[in-house]
């Protein structure tokens, strides 16, 4: 299984999918669907493509557990805004979801009947609906507790039975990801105005240099890990907010043959960046 750097924020992506973004820029990208066509019954499902086996939602409390973001609307008859919460990985959604049953006085002293129904949020003298009937049953089924029995009363191998149970329930069907490694500036080429013209580009699978123009191309279409700055003038780039300052990524002026040497060194994976170079006596002769 391959591991990744940390996420540190998702959102929703096209057609149902999530888009995980790690602190360089990199995505992870889960689809809902593996192919054109697939059936809805064999689709990725939610609480997968969002690490949340209790597909609860985003709000405070899933913030303080990990929450990274949120993803897809969650139907409801008082019409509001709400997201199902987006988790880093599997282990802090579940977590989460344990936290969110034993602590506090929401869930804890009700029985797993009464449970159900808190869960699903069917209101006080409301009937049960079909959802809860058809949760209670598959609580029943796959733990085989007494449903009068409480969340308290419940030891630690118990409670473990019942989020096996709720993630059964609420679905957890893995489907395709596709992870993206985006292009970072590397080195910028400076003309004799002392104006950025060309970037260059590259992760683990090489570099290039680009023409400003092309390199804006590649920022706007989330190719490239930069920030497009738009003026009354030219757009022009900034480093994201953590990055290095381009001033300190001058390889050289337009034409200078030293840009060869950098073009040459080898991306190292494991530091997850090129080689860093002295540039100072590139950086004095601009001012010759």
């Amino acid at each position: 299984m391959k591991t990744y750097k940390k996420w540190i924020k998702a959102e929703d992506g096209p057609e149902n999918s999530v888009i995980y973004y790690d602190e360089d820029g990199n995505k992870l990208t889960r689809f809902w669907k593996a192919f054109p066509g697939q059936p809805d019954n064999q689709a990725s499902t939610r609480s997968w493509r969002n690490n949340n086996p209790g597909n609860h939602a985003m709000g405070d409390f899933a913030k303080r557990k990990g929450a990274i973001g949120s993803a897809g609307k969650i139907p409801n008859k008082k019409k509001m805004e709400l997201k199902f919460a987006v988790y880093p990985d599997y282990d802090t959604g579940r977590k989460a979801q344990s936290v969110r049953l034993k602590e506090g006085s929401m869930y804890v002293d009700s029985t797993l009947n009464e449970f159900v129904r808190k869960y699903t949020g069917v209101a006080k003298g409301e009937p049960d609906n079909e959802e809860v009937i058809n949760y209670r049953k598959a609580i029943k089924f796959f733990t085989k507790f007494d449903m009068n029995r409480t969340i308290r009363s419940l030891n630690d191998e118990d409670f473990e039975k019942l989020l096996d149970a709720m993630k059964k329930h609420e679905g957890w069907r893995e489907g395709r990801e596709e992870y993206t490694e985006v292009k970072k500036v590397m080195g910028v080429r400076i003309n004799k105005r002392r104006v950025i013209s060309e970037f260059l580009v590259g992760n683990s699978g090489g570099s290039l240099w680009v023409t400003k123009k092309d390199a804006i191309t590649l920022a706007e279409a989330g190719e490239l890990y930069a920030i497009v700055i738009h003026t009354k003038g030219d757009p022009y780039l900034r480093p994201k907010f953590h990055q290095a300052s381009f001033r300190g990524m001058i390889i050289a002026l337009d034409g200078d043959s030293s840009s060869g040497t950098f073009l040459a060194l080898q991306f190292d994976p494991q530091q997850n960046r090129f080689p860093e170079l002295d540039n100072t006596c590139l950086i004095e002769s601009l001012h010759d």
